[in-house]
């Protein structure tokens, strides 16, 4: 699956590829995936926590995927920042303990052409890699996984566009999944949310279609919700599977109207222990 850490990287794969085609009962190959461009480690700590959870609630979906810049690779403690090179460290245990694959993206082509490192461009230079899936589902970090069941049903509950097919309506015309072309080149924010797929088609080309689930569909649109979303969903029974967090302007998770921030926290803490994130909220990384 492309590349997972060049010669003396940081990072290490999983000593052997499971995917969800490997079983006789799989509906189909997907993975999970989770992306930063930022080496934020309250950040990345999220994200081996969404990752240990899928992994312990036994989720349907057996491959896991996190994605970065390469460059994370080459960078000196000193340059990523205490916690950051601690949270990383952590993260490469993580990905052998809890089967997650990491895919070091190189971004040095359009940094060097001026470009910003955003989660918009790494996506784009990274989804390359998802060939061999049917499917994978961006869940934005940070963020915390409620019920693993039902975000896993966000793959299995209704039918997927999947690769595109005029004899087969769900591929062009679909009620749960609504067409959202990735812009990066307009340094877009990501949606919450975000199905890819990427095929080889005619003529040696590569197509990438990405959708995001319809918010207004009954019992599917609030599969991933808000915070202030999940907690009024709650009240009726009807918690989601998912909750995707909100930052401020200087890129930290709101605590305010949270009401999921102190469990989160305290997760989070547990995944990534001895990393004091109050102190990275008062002093930097």
């Amino acid at each position: 699956m492309g590349k997972h850490g060049a010669p003396g990287s940081a990072f290490q794969k999983p000593a052997q590829k499971r995917g969800v085609s490997d079983h006789s009962n799989s509906p189909g190959n997907y993975a999970y995936l989770q992306l930063l461009s930022e080496p934020d480690p309250s950040d990345i700590c999220s994200a081996i926590l969404f990752f240990k959870q899928l992994s312990t609630n036994g989720t349907a979906v057996q491959d896991r995927l996190f994605m970065y810049p390469q460059q994370w690779d080459r960078m000196s403690p000193k340059k990523l920042g205490k916690s950051a090179s601690a949270a990383l460290s952590i993260l490469r245990a993580a990905s052998t303990k809890y089967d997650i694959w990491l895919l070091p993206i190189d971004m040095s082509a359009a940094t060097a052409a001026g470009y910003s490192t955003t989660n918009s461009k790494l996506l784009r230079l990274g989804q390359i890699q998802f060939m061999q899936y049917d499917s994978v589902l961006y869940v934005q970090t940070p963020g915390l996984l409620l019920d693993t069941g039902k975000l896993d049903d966000m793959f299995l509950a209704r039918p997927l566009p999947l690769r595109h097919d005029k004899n087969r309506q769900e591929s062009f015309n679909n009620e749960a999944w609504i067409p959202m072309p990735l812009r990066a080149n307009r340094d877009e924010p990501l949606p919450s949310t975000y199905l890819i797929t990427v095929n080889n088609i005619e003529g040696g080309n590569v197509e990438a279609r990405t959708h995001i689930p319809n918010v207004a569909l009954p019992g599917f649109g609030d599969l991933v919700a808000s915070p202030k979303r999940a907690a009024r969903l709650a009240e009726i029974g009807e918690e989601p599977g998912y909750v995707s967090f909100d930052s401020d302007r200087d890129g930290r998770v709101k605590w305010a109207g949270n009401p999921y921030f102190g469990t989160w926290r305290s997760q989070q803490a547990e995944v990534c222990d001895g990393i004091d994130f109050d102190e990275i909220i008062h002093n930097g990384k």
